[in-house]
């Protein structure tokens, strides 16, 4: 069937109307997914995926974990303005110690030297869970991680070249923080990268090997890889068209159906025209792949209501049960992602958007998910390792009521293989251990903007060496500061 370069302009144009307006959002995943990938991984063994929880706005994390003993609290407490107590000290940011039994919940003891009182911590009062799973050493933090082109102290930061571009900027830090690295412009991230190593092991070349749940991200973009775009409600289909085609039967759907398929089918003069129709038809073919499989697919773990995170975790088990039970993929990399971080005032109101309420969607998600991946439903807690990533971390001082922009923070990484019960601190730069929290010390600035002791170079390349990508060609070409580092595996899992 021929058409004319009319007809052919005009479809174009209806679905790039349709695409603008949203209709055709999950037809596009498979875009430039072509070529080869870095190194020839056919021979990976068994399964594997990755999990990035992105927490956008820059999470408070130096309240996501605190020092238990007496003297480093208090000096804690100094730096965030005191405890916070809503009558008689509004403006602190501080957490008090735990107490009763609350102790139990959210303390939790460094097994490297666990009998040391500077090895005990605790976690946030609404992250109690996230104790529990660290105590059960299937959870491990990763503590004052941030972006960096190379280890430096403070002396180290007037000279432009030695610190990272745009600190303090979200978009700019999270789009380092996708990348892997700390080169300016690059499109592509650490993810993406990944995926183009791995894939060639995956049964199924038709399904990218990064997947997200929550839209367009840098973080899944390789040289041959862009992400299959899902919804935590699963996939979109097209309205007055078969799904999954071909219709059965004559209607007015099927003769769009069949229209449809034989301009998909044409040859274009056009190589755009003719790409746009090459992705159009591979993702309905996705589409076909999967609808029947995922709509079949169920959970047993009950996961929260009205939690946004829980919704896009929910998905991620659903696709790596099917992946597993359909043979689809070996090695698979998801993004999911919650907002709301970005709180220069009400960090501690007590409201269901403050930071106590953000990190109680956190746990509550994070620990339905783990549940999930158990024996007798997903079965995948040994196969997957989640982990945390956010653009920086927060002042420790307070601004009145919230805290503002700074830089290195705290991550927790989760999984049947990670290394936990542990504090992972040391990146083998010039700044080692848990930070000094006084504001204006040797690790960090005025307001207590922490300068990193790891960083996401290696926090990153530790995750991508369990994965599978172990070459050192390929890791110093996702991520090429890695050198500048004492360490490309901080062994956490």
């Amino acid at each position: 069937m021929s058409h004319s370069r009319t007809s052919r302009r005009e479809f174009l144009r209806a679905l790039a109307i349709a695409a603008c307006s949203g209709g055709t959002a999950a037809l596009f995943p498979q875009l430039r997914m072509m070529g080869s990938a870095l190194a020839n991984t056919s021979s990976l063994p068994g399964y594997k995926a990755l999990v990035c929880v992105y927490l956008a706005g820059g999470n408070d994390s130096w309240n996501m974990l605190v020092p238990f003993d007496d003297a480093r609290h208090a000096v804690y407490a100094e730096a965030r303005g005191g405890v916070y107590n809503a009558q008689s000290n509004a403006d602190g940011l501080a957490l008090g110690i735990p107490t009763g039994a609350n102790v139990a919940l959210q303390k939790i003891i460094d097994a490297a030297d666990a009998s040391s009182a500077t090895n005990q911590y605790f976690v946030h009062p609404r992250m109690a869970d996230l104790g529990a799973l660290y105590r059960a050493n299937k959870l491990a933090f990763v503590a004052n991680v941030g972006t960096l082109v190379k280890p430096i102290v403070k002396a180290d930061y007037a000279i432009a070249a030695n610190r990272p571009p745009q600190l303090y900027s979200h978009s700019d830090q999270e789009n380092l923080w996708h990348q892997g690295n700390s080169l300016r412009n690059s499109v592509i991230g650490w993810g993406g990268r990944c995926g183009d190593v791995v894939r060639s092991s995956n049964a199924n070349q038709d399904l990218s090997a990064c997947i997200s749940i929550s839209g367009a991200n840098r973080f899944e973009i390789g040289l041959s890889t862009v992400p299959y775009r899902m919804s935590s409600n699963g996939l979109s289909s097209l309205s007055g068209a078969c799904n999954p085609t071909p219709c059965n039967g004559v209607s007015a759907t099927s003769v769009r159906d069949n229209a449809l398929n034989a301009l998909l089918a044409d040859t274009y003069a056009s190589d755009f025209a003719g790409e746009y129709s090459r992705v159009f038809a591979r993702s309905r073919d996705l589409y076909n792949l999967l609808k029947t499989g995922l709509d079949g697919t169920t959970i047993v773990q009950a996961f929260p209501a009205n939690n946004s995170l829980a919704s896009q975790l929910l998905m991620v088990a659903k696709m790596i049960k099917l992946s597993k039970a359909q043979n689809y993929a070996s090695r698979q990399i998801y993004y999911v992602r919650l907002g709301g971080f970005d709180l220069h005032s009400g960090l501690m109101s007590g409201g269901n958007n403050d930071h106590a309420a953000l990190l109680k969607l956190v746990s509550d998600a994070v620990s339905a998910f783990w549940q999930a991946l158990a024996p007798g439903d997903v079965d995948a807690q040994n196969e997957v390792t989640l982990f945390t990533a956010s653009e920086f971390a927060r002042t420790l001082q307070s601004n009145g009521s919230g805290s503002d922009h700074a830089w290195g923070g705290v991550q927790f990484v989760l999984g049947g293989a990670v290394s936990g019960g542990r504090l992972y601190t040391n990146g083998g730069g010039p700044i080692s251990g848990f930070p000094d929290q006084r504001l204006d010390a040797p690790n960090n600035f005025s307001r207590g903007q922490m300068i990193p002791g790891i960083g996401v170079d290696q926090y990153a390349a530790t995750l991508a060496q369990w994965l599978g990508v172990t070459s050192p060609s390929d890791l110093a070409a996702i991520f090429p500061n890695l050198a500048n580092f004492g360490s490309a595996n901080l062994g956490f899992v």
